[in-house]
């Protein structure tokens, strides 16, 4: 128990921090920030969030998500009700002969990122399927579709539609006119630049002065965007919370240390 205590005791996997980030492009938001923002979701220029957590973010480079506890961004960073640590594996190749006897030895070449998941547990206003729909969306030009047809009639651009207060019918009845119902849409993929964002994941424990003032690992994981959005499953049955899980394609990742077996926090 002593070598415990003096590591900082266990560690427990229901402590830990995820952190968005989307850049911005010569100094100006992409197109998927400024649609964020549309839906609410407050995406400002890195600084200190101070909600809820004691100011533990400072300066991040790029967009974060910013605001109070109305905020729709805080419902992505908090909601957050499942994570993972990225693995990382190498890609090998084989030798032989390197000595007399010796059969095929096998080599580190290429490291090799995989893919990771995040899961949030949804508000009523279904704000993290919103969100990850939407960034889906602005990876193949969902919603800035603008064209000729052969008909020779202008189309306007589509954007999504962002309703307040309907009731159900008047809601079903916008879904199922004007763009939301086009079929000649084409796929047109943006420029990678302007729908990638880096994720930080830190493992967090309690601590003193918090539930996560203690830090002791930081996954950094850079040009980050969702490649499928899993089903999200309905039933007539026992009241449950719904969830949205979704899954991440990134480049690299880059890992940070903090030694916190003798931290006072």
């Amino acid at each position: 128990m002593d070598t415990i205590a003096a590591h900082g005791g266990l560690s427990y996997s229901n402590n830990y921090d995820v952190e968005w980030s989307f850049p911005t492009v010569g100094n100006s938001n992409t197109k998927l920030v400024d649609r964020l923002n549309e839906f609410g979701f407050n995406l400002q220029l890195g600084g200190n969030q101070g909600v809820g957590d004691q100011n533990q973010e400072g300066l991040l480079s790029g967009n974060i998500f910013n605001g109070g506890v109305n905020s729709k961004g805080m419902v992505i960073k908090y909601f957050c009700d499942e994570a993972q640590l990225p693995n990382i594996s190498a890609a090998t190749g084989q030798i032989t002969g390197r000595f007399l006897g010796e059969g095929q030895v096998s080599y580190p070449h290429t490291r090799i990122f995989t893919d990771f998941q995040l899961g949030w547990i949804c508000d009523a206003d279904m704000t993290p399927l919103k969100f990850l729909n939407i960034w889906y969306g602005s990876i193949f030009n969902e919603y800035n579709y603008a064209q000729e047809p052969s008909g020779g009639a202008t189309i306007e651009p589509i954007a999504p539609t962002n309703n307040t207060g309907l009731s159900l019918s008047s809601q079903k009845d916008k879904a199922n006119e004007g763009n939301n119902i086009a079929n000649h849409r084409s796929v047109r993929l943006s420029y990678p630049e302007n729908y990638l964002a880096t994720c930080t994941i830190t493992k967090t424990e309690k601590g003193k002065f918090g539930a996560n003032s203690r830090a002791p690992i930081s996954y950094t994981l850079l040009d980050v965007y969702p490649y499928s959005i899993d089903s999200v499953p309905l039933s007539a049955g026992a009241s449950q919370a719904t969830k949205v899980t979704a899954n991440f394609y990134y480049s690299k990742h880059v890992v940070s240390y903090n030694n916190i077996s003798k931290s006072t926090l």
